[in-house]
C-alpha cells in the first residue's frame, strides 16, 4: 500500500455497500436507500490483498455509511486494534486519528492536498474491487431473497468466509451489535481534530515521498 499511496501505516480500507432484499414486514421505509431500493448495509474492511478482515452487516439501507460505522463494533475497538496505524475511508466518514479521509474540496485546496486526495483514492479502490469480486463470486448478494434478518446476515457471513478461503487468508467477522450511545459529540470533535492533524502530517509525507 505504501508504494501506491506513499502512506506508511495503512492496515485496511473501509467502505459500505448495499445488498438488495425483499421489503420486510415491519419498518419497510427504513430499508429504502438513496437509490429507492430496499436494502441492508454491509460495512467491510479489507486489506491490500482484497481479503476482508472485518465486516458489520444488517443495518437498514437508508442509514448513512458514517452512521453505520459509529454503530459498528469496530468503531470503539479501533484504538486497540490500530495502535499507531489507521484505516483509509472516503469522504462519507469523519476523519479521525484512526480513519484518514480525503480533504473536502471547497474550491481552495492546495496542490499538496489535491495530490494527497489522489493518492488516497488510489489506495481506496481496493475495497471497491473487493466488493465487486465478492458479488461476482456470490451473485445472490446482488439481490438476496432470504427471509429473516438473522438468516440473511448469516448468509452474508458465509459468503465472506468462502471469499476469504478463496483468497487463502484469515478474517474477523462482526454481525450487528447494540448501537453505541448517541451522546458522543465531544468525543467525536476531539477525534476529528486529531484526525485533521494526522492527515496534515500524512499529506506532507506523501508529497515528499513522491517528489
Amino acid at each position: 500500500m505504501q508504494n501506491k499511496t506513499g502512506m506508511y501505516g495503512v492496515i485496511g480500507v473501509i467502505d459500505g455497500t448495499r445488498i438488495r432484499i425483499d421489503p420486510p414486514k415491519h419498518g419497510k421505509n427504513d430499508y429504502i436507500d438513496r437509490k429507492n431500493i430496499t436494502s441492508v448495509c454491509l460495512q467491510a474492511i479489507c486489506d491490500e490483498r482484497k481479503k476482508f478482515i472485518d465486516i458489520f452487516v444488517g443495518h437498514p439501507g437508508s442509514l448513512h455509511d458514517n452512521r453505520v460505522y459509529e454503530n459498528s463494533t469496530i468503531y470503539n475497538q479501533l484504538p486497540n486494534r490500530c495502535g499507531t496505524f489507521y484505516l483509509l475511508g472516503d469522504s462519507a466518514y469523519a476523519c479521525s486519528q484512526y480513519m484518514i479521509t480525503p480533504y473536502r474540496d471547497n474550491g481552495h485546496l492546495t496542490s499538496r492536498q489535491k495530490f494527497f486526495n489522489r493518492k488516497l483514492s488510489s489506495g481506496r479502490i481496493v475495497i471497491e474491487h473487493s466488493f465487486g469480486i465478492l458479488k461476482q463470486r456470490f451473485r445472490q448478494l446482488y439481490y438476496c431473497k432470504l427471509r429473516g434478518m438473522k438468516k440473511l446476515c448469516h448468509f452474508v457471513r458465509a459468503c465472506i468466509v468462502l471469499h476469504n478461503m478463496c483468497n487463502d487468508d484469515e478474517f474477523t467477522i462482526e454481525i450487528e451489535q447494540e448501537p453505541v450511545e448517541e451522546n458522543q459529540q465531544e468525543h467525536n470533535a476531539h477525534e476529528q481534530a486529531q484526525g485533521a492533524t494526522r492527515r496534515n502530517t500524512l499529506c506532507d509525507e506523501v508529497y515528499s515521498y513522491f517528489n
